[in-house]
């Protein structure tokens, strides 16, 4: 009976004990878990707010970057008007200066227009009288032979179709000289040989097509043509030349008291006789190349019984 006692009063104190260790076990568990919910949203309100701070710092590096590229672009925009204004500046000028040399042009067409026309006039009224002139618009036009000397370096290219004009009309003031020829002004035939040509409708026409077809080049020195020219007339020859060129290259001398006195003393004859009349038509651009072709021509022209015409390029 007491054995039996004592074991039912020890079942009970642990069943007791363990019923109060489970309550007490369970409350912990309670708060436990309400503690860790509480840390756990604080923990997702910490989260968002990273994140949010992230977002927003991701965003103000696009937006500087941004903003350094659009500045980039405003600076080439505004250098690029910039230049743009410079380039219609500079366009306007250019316009400008080429509406001024197109009046020149056009009066000096105009003015060449006239003369020769008073040339055309002259030469209907010695035809008319069956008599020949010695003078047509200021140019003597006795001679037999014509021979002429053109500048053919690359600056009178730009001009060759007036080159060519200015060819066919002198040759047309001569209506019955015996024979033509032209030469570049080193003396190299511009056409198929150096010999005179008959002065026919056929052999004009050919020549003027063999001239606009000349590809040859020269170093803006009459000097050569002329000299090698009058070295080829021959005493019963009366004979001009036209020497016709945009520039004189003196070859580092500053004088041409030299050649000039080289070409007076090579036209004459043995009985100092002039050989051929020596006339010069030059090209001034309006930057003022051919100054020195004209400063020669004027004089050579003078001493070797000629005309010197100057026209705008």
């Amino acid at each position: 009976m007491t054995k039996n006692n004592r074991r039912s009063s020890e079942l009970f104190n642990l069943s007791f004990l363990d019923i109060i260790s489970c309550g007490f076990g369970a409350i912990v568990i309670l708060l436990l878990i309400s503690k860790t919910g509480v840390e756990n949203n604080n923990l997702n309100q910490v989260e968002d707010e990273v994140r949010i701070l992230i977002e927003a710092q991701d965003k103000n590096k696009f937006l500087s970057e941004r903003k350094k590229t659009l500045n980039s672009q405003l600076l080439f925009l505004t250098s690029s008007k910039d230049q743009l204004e410079e380039d219609i500046k500079s366009i306007e000028k250019t316009i400008e200066k080429l509406n001024i040399k197109k009046k020149n042009a056009d009066e000096s067409n105009s003015a060449f227009s006239k003369k020769l026309k008073n040339i055309n006039s002259a030469l209907q009224n010695s035809n008319d009288n069956n008599v020949r002139d010695i003078e047509v618009g200021g140019i003597p036009v006795d001679s037999e032979y014509i021979v002429f000397i053109i500048d053919t370096s690359g600056s009178m290219q730009r001009i060759w179709k007036k080159v060519m004009m200015y060819v066919e009309e002198i040759i047309k003031i001569h209506p019955t000289v015996k024979g033509f020829k032209i030469i570049n002004d080193q003396g190299v035939p511009m056409g198929a040989n150096d010999k005179y040509l008959i002065d026919t409708k056929t052999y004009r026409a050919g020549a003027i097509a063999q001239l606009k077809n000349f590809s040859g080049q020269s170093s803006s020195n009459p000097v050569v043509g002329i000299i090698s020219s009058l070295r080829k007339i021959k005493t019963n020859e009366i004979t001009s030349l036209y020497v016709i060129g945009d520039d004189y290259s003196m070859y580092g001398s500053k004088e041409f008291s030299k050649d000039l006195e080289i070409i007076k003393d090579l036209n004459k004859t043995i009985s100092g006789k002039r050989k051929a009349r020596i006339h010069g038509i030059g090209f001034i651009s309006s930057e003022g190349s051919g100054l020195e072709f004209s400063k020669f021509m004027r004089a050579l022209t003078q001493e070797n019984d000629g005309t010197f015409i100057a026209l705008p390029d």
